[in-house]
């Protein structure tokens, strides 16, 4: 039996990131009927974690930004021992991760600020979180709570999502509808500079296929990421619509309307 994970008073999140917060509890009691894409990045994760053949058998194992709690199912399947801590700073879906795995510890705090002492555990795993935050911070919190040769799992998003969104959005206003998300070449050269060994390295597209342009910005919405639109304060125009949907129908294929997600894997461990 593991001891328990210590717990620090969590830090309150800051106003700015408190709308982000408020469209993920929103999104919660539909999130997994929509987040195929999260599930894909999460099972590429696990892929690439087990082909690291990592010998570690960590004691305690951290999902930052755990969601609804889809990624812990395997995470308790590979190391059934470990204590797993279920960390997510929207109430709403800790509320979903918490009935799904009963035994688990589960925190409702900000992923740049982990309400744990330094060392606390053999393996941190995030999928698709850093995105909605300072990946530096990130990476400097994994840092402080992985104890020495302890394994870092991240799958997040690059520099160059939607591009399809940016082209059939370009020109109708001056209002940002695409997240903005630094390159992670950037973070890598951290983590490198820090001496961590990087085991997996890889980036590619992540693609889906809608009807038309509503669907596929429903699509985003539907697991919170409402950023994509929710910068301009009113609402678009018929005939901004109409300019939107020409615009994005230049992209069209046999399959649809493509909307590309920069997908981004990390594996490595600390020094």
């Amino acid at each position: 039996m593991t001891a328990p994970i210590p717990v620090l008073s969590p830090p309150s999140v800051l106003p700015a990131r408190q709308r982000i917060r408020q469209a993920f509890d929103r999104a919660a009691s539909g999130y997994d009927a929509a987040a195929d894409v999260q599930r894909e990045m999460s099972d590429r994760l696990a892929e690439y974690l087990a082909q690291a053949n990592l010998t570690a058998d960590p004691a305690a194992i951290l999902d930052a930004g755990c969601g609804t709690g889809y990624s812990a199912r395997w995470l308790a399947q590979r190391w059934p021992r470990a204590e797993l801590a279920l960390l997510d700073f929207a109430p709403a879906m800790l509320a979903v991760a918490s009935i799904q795995h009963p035994g688990a510890t589960v925190i409702c705090a900000d992923i740049e600020a982990l309400p744990f002492g330094d060392g606390c555990f053999g393996g941190y795993w995030s999928n698709l979180t850093w995105q909605w935050n300072d990946p530096r911070r990130c990476l400097a919190e994994a840092t402080r709570v992985l104890e020495p040769g302890g394994w870092l799992a991240v799958a997040t998003l690059g520099a160059d999502n939607f591009p399809e969104l940016h082209h059939a959005f370009s020109g109708t206003d001056d209002y940002g509808h695409v997240l903005t998300i630094p390159p992670p070449e950037r973070w890598l050269a951290d983590c490198q500079t820090a001496g961590w060994q990087v085991r997996v390295w890889e980036r590619r597209p992540v693609r889906r296929y809608f009807p038309d342009a509503r669907s596929a910005l429903r699509s985003v919405k539907a697991v919170g990421a409402r950023e994509v639109e929710q910068r301009r304060p009113m609402p678009l125009s018929r005939g901004a619509w109409q300019g939107i949907n020409a615009r994005y129908e230049q992209w069209r294929e046999a399959a649809g309307l493509p909307l590309t997600y920069d997908g981004v894997w990390l594996i490595a461990t600390r020094p």
